[in-house]
């Protein structure tokens, strides 16, 4: 692929699709489509700056399906530092595996390597590798909320879903009294019947074509209410009985880490059919012996960070680690910043292109 197309046509006031790009180069669009399609994720990131052509290829969603499908790993994962300036949004590399990013919110969510969050009365869609965002309109009235996103397997767009709850009362928590939802393309929420049962826990996973929350009851065991994002209804999802559990993403299907035992992680996984498996034990390190021993035994010193090529990521003890299924083995990753507040897959999909938003923002590093 030494001969590059050229960026001559850099001059046009809009940029075509791939489909319509004229290629200044003797290899065919269908050539060098294929050859892109192939390449990891951080180095498509790399070749957008090469050329317009490749730069509309690139950016185009069905090309990011395409590449998506095309069973390419990208080995890194973006960790979420929430510790980090807000406004920056800077990521760096820690090794082959990991990036770092600052986390722009407090309760957001996530979904396919996009962020979704409010700010100061505001929605933004962002996309945290090619730092791109776009603005989205704010509901109205404002009160406390959860919001979600997730991708209607049937139409392939994506939606973003907001319940609305009622104002805090002393000694109750936050009731869900409605829920909107935003389409691609539209700058009005619409308002939709179904509302979950209960109050929503904790930010929310997409899995299987839902949007999963926890849920709160009275004897603490973890329960599950999942939005269908194609029906645009919440139904209960049946789950084991565990008390000290959160919902992660494994690989497109949804899963609990159980941090209940001091000796080990427990990691579930539901299966088709609604039918749960405990999958890995994960065993735990001994801290080093500086390290106190609350922080080995404390939710705050064991996360699970997310999915790293066929491996599992830790963070336990102040440590990044990977589990090896197939070893049953933890290596080190190096040493953690601490202050996580989530994970995200890297994506090169752009908000604006999937919103049909007519301007994209880009946050500069400082």
């Amino acid at each position: 692929m030494s001969s590059c197309p050229s960026s001559s046509s850099s001059s046009s006031s809009s940029s075509p699709s791939w489909r319509e790009t004229p290629m200044t180069s003797s290899l065919s669009l269908d050539l060098v489509r294929a050859v892109l399609a192939r390449l990891p994720t951080i180095s498509l990131l790399k070749f957008r700056s090469v050329c317009r052509e490749w730069r509309d290829i690139i950016d185009d969603p069905h090309f990011v399906a395409m590449h998506t499908m095309s069973g390419v790993e990208s080995p890194r994962i973006l960790l979420l530092e929430s510790e980090s300036s807000c406004r920056a949004y800077p990521w760096s590399a820690v090794d082959d595996e990991f990036l770092l990013a600052s986390l722009p919110y407090g309760d957001g969510a996530s979904c396919h390597g996009l962020l979704c969050f409010e700010d100061c009365g505001t929605t933004y869609l962002l996309n945290p590798l090619t730092r791109e965002f776009i603005s989205l309109p704010s509901a109205e009235p404002r009160r406390p909320h959860r919001i979600g996103i997730g991708l209607d397997c049937l139409t392939s767009r994506y939606k973003i879903l907001r319940v609305n709850c009622s104002p805090y009362e002393k000694g109750t928590a936050y009731r869900p009294i409605s829920a909107e939802v935003l389409d691609p393309g539209s700058w009005s929420w619409r308002d939709i019947a179904s509302i979950p049962p209960s109050h929503l826990l904790g930010g929310p996973i997409f899995a299987a074509g839902s949007i999963h929350w926890s849920v709160a009851g009275r004897d603490r065991i973890v329960r599950i209410s999942s939005f269908d994002v194609a029906k645009e209804e919440f139904v209960p999802t049946p789950c084991p009985e565990l008390l000290d559990a959160h919902l992660v993403d494994l690989w497109g299907a949804l899963g609990l880490v159980d941090r209940s035992c001091k000796e080990r992680v427990d990691v579930w996984v539901m299966e088709e059919g609604g039918l749960w498996v405990k999958e890995y034990s994960i065993p735990i390190m001994p801290p080093p012996l500086w390290m106190p021993r609350c922080w080995l035994i404390s939710r705050q010193g064991r996360e699970f960070l997310g999915c790293i090529g066929r491996k599992i990521a830790v963070e336990c003890s102040r440590r990044l680690l990977r589990y090896d299924p197939a070893t049953n083995k933890l290596e080190h990753a190096g040493a953690s910043p601490g202050g996580f507040g989530g994970s995200i897959t890297v994506s090169l999909l752009s908000p604006a292109k999937l919103w049909n938003a007519d301007k994209a923002h880009h946050i500069r590093k400082k």
